[in-house]
């Protein structure tokens, strides 16, 4: 090897009686020492009890534990300490998550303690996770040290016989029918309907249906550990009662084709003597492999290399698919999203339906130069991406660096592809060396609720499905009075539209619906399924060469308390684009207050754009029925004397001592005070405004102004 880390450690790892799970530790054990790291292995049934164990483990002075597999002894629940052996040790842990993380546990009360343990050593472990939504669900319980990985492989390339052994095979346990597997339990029906769906549509995504068991299960939506364990009981349910079933529903679909099997029936493992077989005269059965060589064998002296991910899986590739392609063996697998980021050739080597398995299986058999180079192709692609070597380096870079600050502030650059701002975590869709992670926006953001200061999302929304997905999870992560800017080209210039890759469009008004100084906008998002609230900062246009016009909206996070208060003061206030506010003296005559607001109304009443202006009226000492009392009458004489009616405008309101949060959206809308003659100026300082921040207006020049959008993304007269 001609790469070293800058920096060594010491790993501890158990080893483990399962051949898969012993075969990814020599292969970490190799790697990591070859790279300068010192790595010790040690067997669990050396050890008298926990203590004993825990004891040496405590004496060997490592860096770090890492584990490969859930049912490894350092990962399981001791009766006797009430922890999780992992929790008592005092040394950083590594879970490499090579399955499902909760595949191997078929009970809720055993799957959520685990998922309280990793919370609770969320400060001391990192997690790596072949799955994508393992991914996503770890990050949502606040854990930062989650990243996703591929399954990798050692294995080298072998030049295949010079005539190939079988036409198709599959390595693995596999079963002939589903019948009775997933039993009789309330929920039973659910899982068969899954298991069905997914063979009649084999791209389908389960983890849906395990969210909608988990949002009908879990006692409260708002435990998301109640919830989560719910969800994985469903997902384990559906693996581990049908996975093997699911192959043979598939292989005995297959026609005119020989397939071999070598496995079969998994009854061995259990010590048991069953050999349940397809009946089919083309499905031809042979022993189980007994050591990788043999496996090697027969995949590189194959035509076509079957595999059929098992149902615990919707993105995962699985590493039948990394060592088929390792040994430059040809395979056809069922469709997983991450095929499109290991190999150039994902559309040529996957099938989403079984005819389509059936089509291609036949077309390959008779085209072998084609075949054969997608197979070299394939080959390429995942000896550049799935070496233990470049694991092991992923997994050294991210441990390097430890866990942040966690005072530091988390600013996030959404689609940040070559360009990641300074100081920001970089977020795309494919890796780079910007991208910090990985993540398809169009589904759950990898973040946890409240956890981010600041998003810089420029160019990016528009590539996103679902605006209101978009908007929704930006909420979501964000803290109160995040910062926001997003930057996106309008539909009113040709930016939107000229890109092939852009899927959903915006404009200036397009931001109306999910801010708060748009109450009725945002009244109309909520019922399309908005949760969140915005404020505006700035929301302004810039040209770009080309007729490219963007929308830049910089905006604040409203939550919890703010969003309440300002959501009842916006409905309270009806405010606008022109927000005028004028201070009352009430200790003055009925005869002077009723002049001075009249001439205030009728100025605005009359002014061509009076549906763009509201007026708020400070109640001071008077209080707001009184106010309203005096209102009615002005308002009343102006309609039977002059014919002016304020039905069109202006929205007029009142308000009255303003605590800290009130006086600060107020002074930042586009706000102007109206002079009175007869004004209470010790109303302005009582009522918690600053006359420095709000500037003065006259209103006998008002008709000579017209209501304009200014460059800042304000409202003024001009």
């Amino acid at each position: 090897m001609n790469k070293k880390t800058s920096s060594f450690y010491s790993f501890l790892i158990e080893q483990s009686p399962t051949p898969i799970y012993q075969r990814i530790i020599d292969n970490l054990q190799n790697v990591l020492t070859e790279l300068g790291n010192r790595v010790i292995i040690f067997y669990p049934g050396q050890f008298k009890d926990e203590t004993d164990y825990l004891q040496y483990i405590s004496s060997q002075e490592v860096d770090y534990c890492i584990i490969t597999n859930s049912s490894s002894l350092i990962s399981s629940y001791s009766e006797t300490l009430k922890a999780f052996i992992f929790e008592l040790i005092d040394i950083p842990v590594i879970f490499i998550h090579h399955d499902n993380i909760f595949s191997d546990l078929y009970e809720h009360e055993k799957i959520k303690p685990k998922l309280e343990a990793f919370c609770r050593m969320k400060y001391k472990s990192f997690h790596f996770c072949i799955e994508y939504y393992n991914f996503l669900d770890l990050k949502s319980l606040g854990i930062e040290n989650v990243y996703s990985i591929h399954h990798a492989s050692e294995f080298e390339y072998i030049n295949p016989l010079g005539k190939y052994l079988y036409d198709v095979s599959f390595v693995g346990h596999i079963l002939p029918e589903l019948g009775t597997a997933l039993g009789e339990a309330s929920y039973s029906h659910l899982l068969k309907a899954d298991f069905w769906n997914r063979l009649v549509h084999l791209d389908k995504k389960l983890e849906q249906s395990a969210i909608s068991f988990a949002t009908r299960a879990s006692s409260s939506q708002e435990n998301i550990i109640d919830f989560l364990g719910a969800k994985y009981l469903y997902i384990s349910m559906l693996h581990s009662n049908s996975s093997p079933f699911f192959r043979g529903e598939i292989i005995k679909r297959i026609e005119n084709i020989n397939v071999h099997i070598f496995g079969g029936d998994p009854a061995y493992l259990s010590g048991l003597s069953l050999n349940r077989k397809i009946q089919k005269s083309n499905i031809f059965y042979h022993p189980v492999t007994k050591n990788y060589s043999d496996t090697k064998y027969i995949y590189a002296n194959s035509k076509i290399n079957l595999n059929i991910t098992s149902l615990q899986f919707d993105d995962a590739v699985i590493n039948r698919v990394v060592d088929v392609a390792s040994v430059g063996g040809f395979i056809l697998t069922d469709w997983k999203s991450e095929l499109k980021s290991l190999t150039s050739v994902y559309e040529e080597i996957s099938f989403r339906t079984i005819d389509e398995l059936n089509f291609k299986a036949d077309y390959y058999l008779k085209h072998e130069t084609e075949r054969l180079e997608i197979a070299e192709r394939l080959h390429q692609d995942i000896v550049d991406s799935c070496s233990y070597h470049n694991i092991a380096i992923f997994i050294l870079s991210k441990i390097g660096s430890m866990t942040r600050n966690q005072e530091e502030p988390l600013r996030l650059d959404l689609g940040c592809g070559v360009w990641k701002a300074e100081g920001f975590v970089g977020v795309d869709v494919s890796g780079g060396p910007e991208v910090d992670v990985i993540a398809d926006l169009n589904r759950r953001f990898p973040f946890p609720d409240n956890s981010v200061d600041e998003i810089k999302a420029h160019d990016v929304i528009e590539h996103l499905k679902n605006n209101i997905h978009s908007m929704n999870e930006i909420w979501r992560v964000c803290k109160p009075y995040a910062r926001v800017d997003v930057r996106v080209p309008s539909t009113d210039g040709r930016g939107a539209f000229q890109d092939p890759t852009h899927i959903s469009f915006w404009n200036l008004n397009s931001f109306k619906y999910y801010c708060v100084e748009f109450p009725a906008y945002i009244e109309l998002c909520r019922s399309y399924g908005f949760q969140g609230e915005f404020k505006i900062l700035t929301l302004t246009e810039e040209e770009s060469p080309d007729q490219v016009i963007h929308v830049r909206a910089v905006l604040e996070v409203v939550k919890d308390n703010d969003k309440l208060t300002l959501r009842k003061n916006l409905l309270d206030w009806n405010l606008k684009e022109i927000n005028l506010m004028i201070f009352p003296d009430w200790n003055k005559s009925e005869e002077l207050l009723f002049q001075e607001l009249s001439a205030v109304i009728r100025s605005i009443a009359t002014h061509t754009d009076k549906s763009l202006i509201s007026l708020l009226i400070y109640t001071g000492s008077l209080g707001k029925e009184g106010a309203e009392l005096m209102l009615a009458a002005v308002v009343m004489e102006l309609f039977l004397k002059e014919d002016i009616d304020i039905n069109e405008g202006p929205e007029i309101s009142f308000f009255e001592t303003l605590n800290q949060l009130q006086k600060n959206f107020l002074e930042e809308q586009t706000c102007f005070r109206i002079a009175l003659e007869n004004e209470d100026r010790r109303s302005i300082s009582s009522s918690g405004l600053s006359t420095s921040n709000i500037p003065t207006f006259d209103v006998s020049v008002l008709h000579h102004k017209r209501v304009v959008f200014l460059e800042t993304g304000t409202w003024s007269f001009g």
